[in-house]
């Protein structure tokens, strides 16, 4: 159907997310709204209504991903998508058998290669010929490079660029290196292989139900890039919502919207052992870094609440939380409460019980990934290698946080994890801390009611009611029958998105 036309959805068991009406049996859908909930058949319908047997599906709100890298999920899929190596050989024949000119791959995770690490730039130069070739760790915070793309990206000069003991560069990069490597690399693929990564991740989501995505722009491009890729998210066939993560406040401004940042980096990850923690991690002597301070931050944050405009940086390790508390409360101190900005964090991973506290009191909106922790979490997960189990047990502390009044926003980090609000659902009922799962109707809120909140729109999407926009998705079943170790593999049987439906299985 189309936005203009009239449809009833019946035999549905819907779920509105709305407190006057938590339930219902189907829906009405005018002019790409919601015009009404049923709790049976109307009668009287005219024949130029659609009407849509539901065969007893389920209907949500159309899932909100607070945090996805639209192109590079794209770019990663299928092939690219290295995860399923098990060793370097099947790496690099891998890359063999790619035949793009500049070749960007990877999501590997050095511990389920079999050497431990991935191919190294001699190896690769032995797969790759001549032709450029990174490949980006899975949490994007380090990757590889053949010596090809070495000479290409230019960051002989930065910090992070990985020697051996006879001080030849390995083709592994770090830190600053890594970066701007990777910003440097993606500005030489053609950006038709950009704009058709765009596309293919647009329906990579409306297959999974998500009808709003938060597309977090890193590495900070010129502004007439930036501008071109706010255009093309703009024709895609789901609401996104581009967020430039940059310092430069007036750029922001020039982009237009009400929301940016997501990736301002202020520490790494764990994985590449860089996210900014106060303890070092266990199989490295190190503690992470640190690329912004409090005082770099007041200054963005107040300049941004100046404008009206609400920023959201990558803190991850609790020194990096720490430095962005500390710069809000800042902020807050000088100009008084920020009714009319909404202060957020991305990923939130080991934060302090004093620091979620603090969070709250600053009304902090938390874009978090649930399934963070169900890949890498637990007592044996690559977290608890990283830091120890004691740690890795007092992470992601979603029911806590929630507790103490931040809101949770639901999101992915695609491609780092699955591009799946389901997933996510079933990681937030299923955490492997007891104590810190939610319940079914809270992880809806999470990718729904509460993510609508991240960009101002709770009050036109998130819940399913009268005057909301028409945006939900058919689940083969109610989220609240199933098991919470089967919810990720919930089949999604259409996705609607204005009162169109832009996916059918």
């Amino acid at each position: 159907m189309t936005s203009g036309r009239t449809a009833v959805y019946l035999n549905a068991d819907v779920t509105t997310l709305d407190a006057t009406t938590p339930r219902a049996r189907g829906l009405v859908v005018e002019d790409g709204k919601v015009a009404r909930l049923l709790d049976a058949r109307p009668s009287g319908l005219s024949k130029d209504v659609e009407v849509v047997d539901c065969a007893g599906a389920a209907i949500v709100p159309g899932f909100h991903d607070c945090h996805v890298h639209l192109t590079d999920t794209g770019l990663l899929a299928g092939d690219h998508d290295f995860a399923d190596c098990p060793d370097v050989a099947s790496m690099l024949k891998r890359v063999a058998t790619l035949r793009d000119p500049i070749l960007f791959a990877g999501n590997f995770e050095d511990q389920r290669i079999a050497e431990g690490r991935p191919p190294t730039m001699f190896e690769l130069d032995s797969a790759s010929g001549t032709r450029p070739v990174l490949l980006t760790r899975i949490d994007g915070h380090s990757c590889v490079v053949n010596s090809a793309a070495l000479e290409l990206i230019g960051v002989g000069h930065l910090e992070g660029i990985e020697r051996d003991d006879g001080g030849r560069t390995t083709g592994r990069l770090f830190g600053p290196a890594n970066y701007a490597g990777q910003a440097a690399f993606l500005r030489a693929v053609p950006d038709e292989a950009k704009r058709r990564a765009d596309e293919r991740a647009a329906q990579m989501a409306l297959a999974g139900g998500i009808t709003t995505v938060h597309h977090v722009i890193a590495w900070d491009p010129p502004l007439e890039t930036l501008e071109a890729q706010y255009r093309a998210d703009a024709s895609l066939p789901l609401r996104v919502i581009s967020k430039a993560c940059t310092t430069d406040v007036r750029k922001a401004r020039r982009l237009g919207g009400r929301v940016f940042g997501g990736d301002i980096f202020v520490d790494g990850s764990i994985g590449s052992r860089t996210a900014a923690v106060e303890r070092d991690y266990c199989d490295g002597h190190n503690a992470g870094l640190l690329y912004l301070d409090r005082s770099q931050l007041t200054e963005v944050f107040d300049e941004a609440a100046e404008g009206g405009l609400s920023v959201g940086v990558h803190a991850i390790g609790d020194r990096a939380i720490e430095e962005t508390i500390v710069a809000w409360e800042a902020v807050i101190a000088k100009r008084g409460p920020l009714l009319d900005v909404r202060p957020s964090i991305d990923h939130f991973e080991i934060a302090r019980a004093d620091q979620i506290t603090r969070a709250a009191r600053c009304r902090m909106l938390l874009s978090m990934q649930p399934v963070f922790d169900l890949l890498w979490g637990g007592s044996e997960g690559m977290y608890a290698q990283r830091l120890g189990e004691e740690r890795a047990l007092e992470m992601n502390l979603f029911k806590t946080a929630k507790s103490a009044g931040c809101v949770i926003c639901g999101g992915s980090d695609s491609p780092v994890t699955k591009f799946s609000a389901l997933l996510g659902i079933q990681a937030l009922v299923d955490h492997h801390v007891p104590a810190e799962r939610f319940t079914v109707d809270e992880a809806l809120r999470a990718y729904c009611a509460d993510a609508a909140k991240l960009s101002f729109d709770e009050g036109r999407r998130g819940v399913l009611a009268p005057g909301m926009d028409a945006d939900f998705a058919l689940l083969e079943r109610p989220l609240d029958s199933i098991a919470p170790k089967e919810i990720g593999d919930t089949k999604v049987i259409a996705t609607v998105v204005g009162g169109t439906i832009r996916f059918r299985a």
